[in-house]
């Protein structure tokens, strides 16, 4: 019941704080989990070649971004 009061409560700023809080560690989380999958027994990541690397590298990246951004705004949109 304490759940169902807490829900009813939350602004549509909050909700939308969640939703990107999640977006955020769900993107984060597949990132890391692509990042994990291609490493190998020496813990370096294999590409096959230099050009995936560095489009797959730089893709990442912005991904990882975006979600750092997603997740800041959404603690912020709850704090609000």
């Amino acid at each position: 019941m304490l759940a169902m009061e807490f829900l009813s409560s939350l602004t549509r700023i909050q909700v939308h704080g969640i939703y990107l809080l999640i977006a955020g560690l769900a993107i984060r989380f597949i990132v890391g989990r692509r990042r994990f999958n291609r490493r190998g027994i020496g813990g370096l990541q294999h590409f096959n070649s230099y050009i995936i690397a560095l489009i797959v590298m730089t893709v990442e990246w912005l991904f990882n971004l975006a979600a750092l951004l997603a997740i800041v705004i959404g603690v912020v949109m709850l704090i609000a």
